[in-house]
């Protein structure tokens, strides 16, 4: 304990009992302001990021989420410094983000949220994206069996779902019947009849 203390003033650096209370204050407000350090870099950062953004047309929050949209893998610590000292380079960044933008809005009425169905998640969806299925009405109209083949050719992480009830519950929900949906959903679990 002392030793922890070394360098602490007066009686706190010598005598044990006031090194003890010296060491266990220092180290609770240690790990309270480790976590306020993130925070206040975190702010730092967003307004560096917002300042920027701003000066080129956008707002910071529809930046980042053209960013997310875009699939960009920077995180804001590197962005904000991009912002501070390169600004070619942020431009680009502003180019990508209205271009993920405009991507975003053109996917956002070419089909449902398949996820909505029980048993689908977000890596079901995009399998079956990638079969050119996108809507309710068309995951209704796809036999049990064609979907086993697109589980089967998603790889052994989507063979394992059973797709049994998928096209009923996409029925429901193409014609609009959201109670017997959500109905049907509480049913089941995974996807299945429990």
């Amino acid at each position: 304990m002392l030793q922890a203390a070394k360098g602490f003033r007066l009686k706190r650096s010598k005598l044990y009992r006031y090194a003890s209370d010296a060491v266990d204050h220092g180290r609770q407000y240690a790990y309270r302001d480790r976590r306020v350090k993130k925070r206040t870099f975190r702010y730092l950062w967003q307004v560096r990021i917002n300042a920027a953004a701003r000066t080129a047309g956008l707002t910071y929050s529809r930046f980042i989420e053209g960013l997310k949209a875009a699939q960009c893998g920077l995180d804001r610590k590197v962005i904000a410094d991009i912002a501070a000292r390169d600004n070619e380079t942020f431009l680009q960044l502003v180019k990508l983000s209205q271009e993920g933008l405009k991507a975003k809005a053109e996917n956002a009425g070419k089909g449902d949220d398949l996820t909505e169905i029980e048993g689908i998640g977000p890596k079901i969806q995009e399998a079956l994206h990638a079969q050119g299925i996108r809507t309710f009405a068309q995951v209704a109209a796809t036999s049990v069996a064609r979907l086993k083949e697109i589980l089967a050719a998603g790889g052994a992480h989507l063979k394992q779902w059973d797709p049994t009830t998928w096209p009923e519950q996409a029925a429901l929900a193409a014609r609009g019947d959201r109670a017997a949906f959500e109905q049907l959903k509480a049913e089941l679990k995974g996807g299945r009849r429990a």
